[in-house]
């Protein structure tokens, strides 16, 4: 039977079906990543995110199609994680407000224009597109979609088409970017985003599909939310946590948090002007509703009795700790409001002490396990600083990064660290009594100074530079570049070392070890670059990272 309509209980089957399906090829997507080494996590990024726009859709208990949409938009917003992730959140962001209010079902032509309006967001979401990216792969599968469904009223056939044209497209992506020619893969983005279009198929296939067991059975809530995670104290001033989301046009965040400000604590209103969420404790929720009523269209209103909550813990002697795999861990000294701060992305239990000793807060993740924009958002907002500095250190955050702080009622600014020595440079440069634009400048020129290397082994056969690599190899890589290849960490690090140093006069030399390394190994590979730098300061430290045995760092 051809499928000419969709509504909202099909595209919820849809989503969350491509979501299982992305989720069951997560590994191989994660594969693709064109470095070789352990922590390629561009499926796991993309498949964290649909969980989260999954959890989002569950909490929408009508089938009202721009509901859904949006529940899909916010979720996939707040869940978004590494590049990859925040770009598929921009894109569902695009296909919601492309989807018309108050209809009960589209066309697979409003479907294709909804979805090239996705597009077009997520590019503008890029400062420098590149093709051979998830974007090429987007865009034209847009395109395609939108001329097929000008000659198909079927969406069956519409979609068959595009997700065959699009698997063309993809085998092209090495064409059009050299490393992924060197590498030999196709880009992992846009497999990923072909996995998520032939999920979406399936449903459209059979829309009687059962996707209750693909809900409950096949994942689990990977992490805690701020508001999830919260703590209810002894004596509750405020009873009712209230939560709901506003739909509207330009709806003004500042002057609804300036409404909501003296009726309740532990407030939240993020948002990006046309889709706003709040979080308030409250003895007053009907305030809080007609607040929001002024500005919009209410969904997914949650409003729970935390003293009967409370109640029900002691009742049952219960405290549920929270395992989070991502931890937000607030620098204990700073407990007064500051008007700057900087908040650091880092992973092992060293380089974390490193950072809080400098005086930052903590939001734990990196290379195996990037964080979502709500992980940095909850951060941001729940800090004690008029100004937060954020540093993401790792290329793969800074756009997570960016997209928190699009969405947060406070004053962000993003520094690029790129990895953790650039973060501990920049730390190294802020002062707490400077003003954050003399932060910033200084921070930005400090990590100009750094050459950043790291010791890992490689997860598959490749090649890069015309250099076969194979599978087990202990690989160096300065900067963004394989320039070592051995089978002793030990002896990559001093390679690598050599190759960091070429040109340089003098200067410090601080070497991270992880948690695979003894301190036995680490101080013979420090006294064989002390005898042979002379001018340089050689220093160590445990860094208790995983994946990379040793962390480099030149100044």
């Amino acid at each position: 039977m051809a499928i000419k309509k969709i509504d909202g209980n099909l595209l919820r089957k849809a989503i969350i079906n491509a979501a299982f399906v992305l989720r069951q090829n997560k590994k191989n997507v994660d594969a693709l990543n064109v470095f070789p080494v352990p922590d390629g996590d561009t499926g796991t990024n993309m498949s964290l995110t649909m969980d989260q726009a999954v959890r989002e859709l569950e909490k929408v208990s009508s089938n009202d199609l721009k509901k859904i949409a949006d529940a899909l938009a916010w979720g996939s917003l707040m869940g978004g994680r590494g590049n990859s992730g925040v770009i598929l959140s921009q894109l569902f962001r695009g296909f919601a407000q492309g989807i018309p209010s108050n209809k009960k079902s589209i066309t697979p032509y409003e479907l294709a224009t909804a979805y090239k309006n996705g597009v077009d967001a997520a590019y503008r979401a890029v400062m420098r597109p590149v093709e051979g990216t998830i974007l090429t792969v987007a865009r034209e599968t847009a395109d395609k979609m939108i001329m097929e469904a000008r000659r198909y009223e079927d969406l069956e056939t519409v979609l068959e088409n595009t997700i065959k044209y699009g698997e063309k497209v993809l085998e092209k992506t090495p064409d059009m970017l050299k490393v992924l020619k060197e590498a030999n893969v196709v880009d992992a983005g846009g497999k990923g985003l072909i996995f998520l279009m032939k999920g979406f198929l399936e449903a459209i296939k059979n829309p009687n599909l059962d996707v209750t067991s693909l809900k409950e059975k096949n994942y689990e809530s990977s992490y805690k939310t701020a508001y999830e995670s919260e703590k209810i104290p002894q004596e509750i001033k405020y009873i009712y946590c209230t939560e709901l989301l506003i739909t509207g046009k330009e709806i003004d965040i500042n002057s609804l948090k300036q409404e909501l400000d003296g009726i309740g604590d532990s407030m939240i209103v993020t948002g990006m002007g046309d889709l706003v969420k709040i979080h308030i404790h409250t003895n007053n929720p009907d305030r809080v509703l007609n607040a929001a009523l002024k500005r919009g269209e209410l969904s997914k209103i949650k409003i729970d009795n935390m003293k009967i909550q409370h109640n029900e813990i002691i009742n049952n002697e219960v405290v549920e700790e929270n395992k989070a795999d991502i931890k937000i861990s607030e620098n204990k000294e700073m407990t007064s409001k500051k008007k700057v701060g900087v908040i650091a992305v880092s992973q092992g239990k060293g380089l974390n002490e490193i950072f809080k000793s400098m005086g930052a807060d903590i939001i734990e993740g990196g290379q195996s396990m990037n964080p979502s924009t709500e992980d940095i958002l909850s951060a941001i907002e729940n800090s004690s600083y008029e100004d937060a500095i954020i540093l993401p250190n790792n290329k793969n955050i800074i756009l997570t990064a960016q997209q928190a702080k699009s969405i947060s009622t406070k004053n962000v600014y993003v520094v690029p660290t790129k990895s953790i020595p650039q973060g501990i440079a920049a730390l190294l440069a802020f002062n707490p009594d400077f003003s954050v634009q003399e932060n910033i400048s200084n921070m930005e020129r400090n990590i100009q100074n750094v050459i950043s290397g790291e010791v890992t082994y490689a997860v598959r056969d490749t090649s890069w530079d015309g250099i076969k690599i194979k599978k087990g190899d202990i690989i160096g890589i300065k900067e963004d570049d394989i320039v070592v290849i051995g089978d002793n960490k030990e002896k990559v690090l001093l390679d690598l070392v050599d190759k960091m140093a070429e040109g340089a006069i003098g200067g410090i030399i601080t070497i991270y070890y992880g948690d695979d390394v003894s301190e036995d190994s680490v101080k013979e590979a420090v006294e064989a670059l002390t005898e042979k730098y002379k001018d340089f300061d050689v220093e160590y430290y445990f860094g208790g990272q995983s994946l990379y045995y040793y962390i480099v760092s030149l100044e």
